[in-house]
């Protein structure tokens, strides 16, 4: 096991905020974690298992021990005529495995092109976009239980996945290292394209012929158009969920807000709000407060334009939670982790 001390962090989080961890163990075979576990004793330190560090914010320098999941590797375990299993190792890129998918005709995570972080982070915020959740195509999940060792192989139906949470965000947090994920995809030509964007982007493509390949290239279109390319400005996607509240206090907004953006949800008694068209109402959209701020293009991604810090970011999201509750009643919740600070 190979373990540096006071090892920077800025290159490994999208915010590209500057920080340190007191122990940094780059995990790349599962020998690695074999050794950490055998060598460490984690009820000691705090532990933060990292993989592609797009969804993750540090506030402050990590006193503990930073696993950086990089474990490599994609193969086919079983295929039919209209079935396929896919397996893909924690430490993979995402969109990496969605483009090995649709570049082979199987279909089920195109429209979940272009999302950052890696497979291993992807079940942890059950990942979703344009109508689809990664819970839809997973089929089992390997992980490593950190306080035995030992190897164990989840169910999908038994991770308790919901809106952007599972069990190993929430009770298992930190209990279990992901080290490979099963989808279960397909290959029949079934799309999911109810979204008003993906067949507007579609059309202006000229896409005549449906496939998986094109609706991957449209989402990508749309992505890159209205989300900042974290390589240029440093930044972890959407900040909050969409937040869930009851129809009649969605009524109640729609009647002081006729303009507000909602979506149906499973539950017929919840509405999901637009946690963008909030901030922007909130009058949020664009404003910079010193190196941190609010994108202009779009309200729900907060944006390091250089120099930010952790707290920085974090004390503008305070704001804009504390501004939407007043004129909302509305609780906004991180979807992004917060390592070292709350809001």
């Amino acid at each position: 096991m190979y373990c540096l001390n006071d090892y920077p962090l800025q290159s490994l989080n999208s915010f590209k905020v500057p920080g340190y961890a007191a122990h940094y163990i780059r995990l790349n075979r599962l020998k690695n974690i074999e050794d950490f576990y055998t060598a460490v004793d984690i009820r000691k330190k705090p532990l933060y298992i990292l993989g592609g560090g797009s969804n993750t914010l540090f506030v402050s320098n990590f006193p503990g021990y930073i696993l950086h999941v990089q474990l490599s590797g994609i193969e086919i375990i079983e295929e039919t005529h209209y079935k396929v299993l896919i397996k893909a190792a924690a430490g993979v890129p995402w969109h990496t495995l969605v483009l090995f998918c649709v570049n082979k005709g199987y279909g089920g995570i195109e429209n979940l092109s272009l999302i950052p972080g890696t497979v291993g982070g992807a079940p942890i915020q059950n990942i979703g976009a344009y109508g689809i959740e990664l819970k839809d195509v997973l089929d089992t999940i390997e992980a490593i239980a950190l306080s035995t060792g030992q190897k164990i192989i989840f169910k999908s139906s038994a991770c308790g996945f919901g809106y952007r949470t599972s069990f190993f965000k929430t009770k298992w947090h930190n209990q279990y290292l992901i080290t490979h994920i099963t989808l279960a995809l397909h290959k029949e030509k079934v799309f999911s394209i109810g979204y008003e964007t993906i067949q507007a982007m579609l059309e202006k493509m000229k896409i005549k012929q449906l496939s998986f390949k094109a609706i991957s290239d449209a989402i990508i279109a749309i992505r890159k158009q209205k989300l900042p390319d974290p390589t240029i400005l440093g930044n972890a996607g959407s900040f909050f969920q969409n937040p869930l509240v009851p129809i009649a206090h969605y009524q109640w907004l729609k009647e002081q807000y006729p303009s507000i953006i909602a979506f149906k949800t499973e539950d017929i008694e919840q509405i999901k709000i637009s946690a963008a068209w909030l901030i922007e109402t909130a009058g949020f959209k664009g404003l910079r407060k010193g190196s941190a701020g609010v994108y202009g293009s779009h309200a729900l991604i907060l944006v390091n334009y250089g120099g930010a810090t952790g707290k920085d970011i974090i004390s503008l999201a305070s704001q804009i939670k504390k501004k939407v509750k007043i004129q909302f009643n509305i609780t906004l919740i991180p979807e992004v982790n917060m390592v070292g600070g709350v809001i």
